[in-house]
């Protein structure tokens, strides 16, 4: 029973009064995204805060897995890395930097040890003006 009435569905029927009989099943109504109202909202409450820069002082690799969260949280994080050695300091960038990279964020190197790392809604103009007096 089931298989007539799929083969009358895909008009596969040998009884040619079937398909006469047969209820010609509604196309589905398709809604596209222009169709729906933007009813998205931020599940996190602090992505809705831009303009927000955490300026930190990272005393060892452990707190670059927090420097990270503020990131993933859209902050953008200005780092002083002026107390750590320089083996942790590579260490700390290249995991930053992995990380913006993923967030589509950006980074600028501003000091011999100060870096700002930010995440994809901040904008850095990097261009160098003087300022003439």
């Amino acid at each position: 029973m089931a298989f007539e009435k799929l083969a009358n569905w895909f008009g596969m029927s040998s009884d040619p009064t079937s398909d006469e009989n047969a209820a010609i099943p509604e196309e589905p109504t398709i809604t596209t995204a222009t169709d729906r109202k933007n009813n998205v909202l931020s599940m996190n409450p602090e992505a809705s805060r831009h303009g927000i820069i955490r300026v930190l002082e990272p005393r060892g690799y452990a707190d670059a897995k927090d420097i990270a969260k503020d990131l993933l949280n859209d902050r953008a994080v200005l780092i002083n890395l002026k107390k750590v050695n320089e083996n942790q300091m590579c260490r700390i960038t290249d995991f930053l930097t992995g990380t913006v990279y993923a967030i589509n964020g950006d980074l600028v190197r501003v000091d011999q040890n100060i870096f700002l790392y930010t995440p994809a809604n901040f904008e850095i103009d990097s261009t160098t003006s003087s300022f003439s007096e």
